[in-house]
């Protein structure tokens, strides 16, 4: 069972949706925390990836689409992060055309989605420290 935005958001099977690094993020983890199955590509070059990405993403590169649109199943959720959101499109397009029901563009690529990262890491962080002072004053 997928996450199914696509039938609410009125994708039909050639559609992708752009969507932010937030709300990417929120349903990646929503699937993670269901055990619910997603493949999350970063489709920069591989030097970009080798310095780093996110855990879990897949280096897609040109020449490995077809083999991707060929054994993923279809219903399942695909997410794909580039440098900035552009080239992230070009694939989405062709994992729609593919016939996959859930693809999503993430809108400013890796850079968007480490500081979304980045901020969430900083709230835990603040919140964690809120936890604590108040724990000593009690």
């Amino acid at each position: 069972m997928g996450i199914d935005l696509a039938s609410e958001l009125g994708m039909s099977a050639s559609q992708y949706r752009r969507t932010s690094a937030e709300d990417a993020l929120k349903l990646i983890f929503s699937a993670h925390e269901r055990d619910q199955p997603y493949t999350l590509f970063d489709a920069r070059d591989a030097h970009s990836y080798g310095h780093g990405h996110l855990p879990g993403a897949v280096l897609l590169g040109e020449h490995d689409v077809g083999k991707w649109t060929g054994t993923l199943p279809k219903a399942q959720p695909v997410f794909i992060y580039c440098l900035l959101g552009l080239s992230s499109q070009t694939f989405a397009k062709r994992f729609a055309d593919a016939g996959f029901a859930e693809v999503y563009s993430v809108d400013g690529g890796f850079p968007a989605l480490v500081k979304v990262l980045e901020q969430a890491r900083a709230a835990a962080l603040a919140q964690e420290a809120l936890a604590d002072g108040a724990a000593r004053r009690a």
